[in-house]
């Protein structure tokens, strides 16, 4: 995050790649998918923000691809952990919101459209299965997990289950802290969100 923050998306890309490979190594699918995302986001973060150099952040086709890709990998994860599954949904549904910008603005209308409803009908899903486990929790008198202040620069500190909505992708303030988004691709979301050119 650090280095997406610091406008360094195609440096950013390859520190979530080497994650996502370390991951995978391991055996940990869900943050190796999570890191495939991450990098999917912020090649997309770099379109038109570094126009003058080259790299795989300005090359729209490429980045489509691996968002796909990426995405697509989110399908067969599996895993103990709840709220990392839970995470892993999220972290798509914001690389399908960010997709949907990039297509919208490529002239790809209907499968911006698609992505973005795909979106909406997963966050919807993963808000109502938070939902549902939160009452249970509170039926069954469990405590509440413990609550972890999150750090700025974890490769694990995307937005969770109680927060992700499609609703939020249009408060800028959401984008802005939890996201953080370049405003290349801020200004592709919102162009899609308001359906103009």
């Amino acid at each position: 995050m650090v280095e997406r923050v610091a406008g360094n998306y195609d440096r950013a890309a390859g520190i979530h790649q080497l994650a996502s490979n370390a991951f995978e190594e391991i055996g940990d699918k869900p943050r190796a998918v999570i890191c495939r995302l991450d990098r999917g986001l912020d090649l997309a973060a770099g379109l038109n923000e570094d126009s003058g150099r080259k790299g795989v952040s300005g090359d729209v086709t490429k980045v489509k691809e691996i968002l796909e890709t990426a995405i697509q990998a989110t399908v067969n994860t599996e895993g103990r952990d709840i709220e990392l599954l839970q995470r892993v949904v999220a972290k798509e549904g914001e690389a399908r919101v960010a997709l949907s910008g990039v297509l919208w603005e490529s002239k790809d209308k209907a499968a911006a459209e698609s992505q973005f409803g795909e979106a909406c009908g997963r966050l919807d899903e993963l808000n109502a299965d938070y939902q549902t486990r939160e009452k249970e929790r509170i039926k069954k008198g469990r405590m509440l997990p413990p609550q972890v202040q999150r750090l700025g620069f974890s490769i694990d500190d995307i937005v969770g289950a109680d927060e992700a909505s499609c609703s939020r992708f249009k408060n800028e303030k959401f984008v802005e802290d939890k996201l953080v988004w370049s405003a290349s691709l801020k200004s592709k979301v919102n162009k899609f969100l308001n359906l103009s050119r």
